[in-house]
């Protein structure tokens, strides 16, 4: 099989491919892939032909507003002005610079990264099996459940049914911006636009490799059946960070994510609420060769900017983090319940799913108070059935195949050319 595989240069779009390149290539599949400058190397090391970014414009993860100056405004404006630069205006370039690997090299099968737009258009003109990896929380996108990003438990009854509509006409006003960039970039390369509401686009119709576990998936809901879930897809290469030994137990992992790193959301109150617990922690800021974090560091913590969350977790008790959809996965692969601060986009509706398996504490907030981490983590470390069952969940994600389910889901859908059902 040969195999173009496109990504999002972001961390947490990468970490996952990486897994599932790895495997391809163990398997003896001629793998390419197309990505930001920063991330070449990496798939390089692991036997993948790397492609950079050139018609599309590239940029540093770090510091998006370098490339994207719109993309620093504070709030809203600027998620939505990032949103758009990053995954939107992009895609024409993508587009172009994908056409051009598949004139010198043709490919079976075109895999992308669900916010890598350019391999669903390039599948679409040129006719080519697509496979989305979808390396965020699934929304089915039916309209028999409210819309993900609210977290809400399904509705009952007749005023359930009205809260929905009304949920979901809500979440068509919030993504017009970006239905409208979506167009847009498909005009640019050829294509008819795309009426249907924002997101149903970006699911190939052929394959969906969905990170996750049905036990973290709102209950009722009915995916279409080219869905498959396929567990936690474990990085592979890589720097992995500061690898730190616990110096108490219990341990609690603290971490900000690589996005929207603002220490005062929650490094600096999760600090400041642990300082007088009989913990070791130890936090991570997420941002390269930073690790002053504004306050004071108490003795029973240790800050660093990445960490191997491959080693530290698995002597973990708690981890406190900013609900990114990576950090949930390698938390629960670990058997670790999660305190989590989901502040914006999909992560309010994660803590929201965590919470309701039982798995974690959601503190309804990406900008906690001390307290309020404090007694979370006081009451997770009171109270076993948090652990028990993080670790149900783990186990459960790995039972679903993850990077060898993907790759033998990915040889189906290369030898027949056919959407690959459940």
């Amino acid at each position: 099989m040969k195999a173009l595989v496109t990504v999002m240069p972001l961390a947490g779009h990468v970490d996952p491919i990486t897994g599932l390149v790895a495997d391809l290539i163990a398997r003896g599949h001629s793998v390419t892939v197309y990505t930001g400058s920063n991330y070449c190397e990496r798939f390089a090391e692991l036997g993948a032909t790397p492609v950079r970014w050139s018609a599309a414009i590239d940029f540093d993860e770090e510091d998006v507003a370098a490339t994207f100056p719109a993309a620093g405004r504070p709030g809203r404006r600027g998620m939505v002005a990032m949103t758009k630069a990053v995954f939107f205006d992009t895609a024409p370039g993508q587009v172009h610079d994908l056409g051009r690997e598949l004139d010198r090299s043709p490919a079976d099968v075109i895999i992308g990264d669900i916010m890598s737009m350019g391999a669903g258009c390039i599948s679409e003109l040129r006719r080519l099996p697509w496979a989305t990896v979808n390396v965020l929380p699934f929304n089915s996108l039916g309209k028999d459940l409210a819309p993900l990003a609210f977290g809400l438990a399904p509705a009952r009854g007749r005023l359930g049914r009205m809260r929905d509509v009304i949920l979901w006409q809500a979440f068509g006003a919030a993504t017009l911006p970006f239905k409208r960039a979506y167009n847009q970039a498909r005009i640019q390369v050829g294509l008819a636009t795309d009426p249907r509401m924002y997101g149903v686009g970006l699911v190939s119709p052929w394959l969906v490799l969905a990170t996750g576990c049905p036990s973290l998936e709102r209950p009722g809901a009915e995916l279409p059946n080219q869905i498959h879930y396929v567990g936690r897809l474990s990085p592979s290469g890589g720097k992995s960070g500061s690898t730190i030994p616990p110096s108490a137990d219990p341990h609690v992992v603290v971490t900000q994510g690589t996005h929207h790193v603002e220490l005062t959301d929650l490094i600096q109150p999760a600090i400041e609420g642990l300082c007088e617990l009989d913990v070791s922690v130890v936090a991570t800021t997420g941002r390269r060769g930073h690790t002053d974090i504004g306050v004071e560091v108490p003795q029973n913590a240790q800050i660093v900017d990445f960490l191997d969350f491959r080693s530290v977790l698995p002597a973990a008790s708690v981890f406190v983090t900013n609900g990114g959809w990576g950090g949930v996965l390698a938390s629960l692969a670990a058997g670790v319940p999660l305190v989590i601060a989901g502040g914006d986009i999909d992560k309010p509706a994660i803590a929201a799913w965590v919470a309701r398996a039982g798995a974690g504490i959601n503190l309804r907030t990406g900008r906690p108070k001390p307290e309020a981490v404090a007694a979370a983590v006081r009451e997770m470390l009171a109270d076993p059935a948090y652990a028990e069952r993080a670790r149900q969940i783990g186990a459960e994600l790995v039972t679903l195949g993850g990077a060898q389910k993907s790759a033998e889901l990915l040889e189906d859908l290369a030898e027949t050319a056919e959407p690959v059902r459940r």
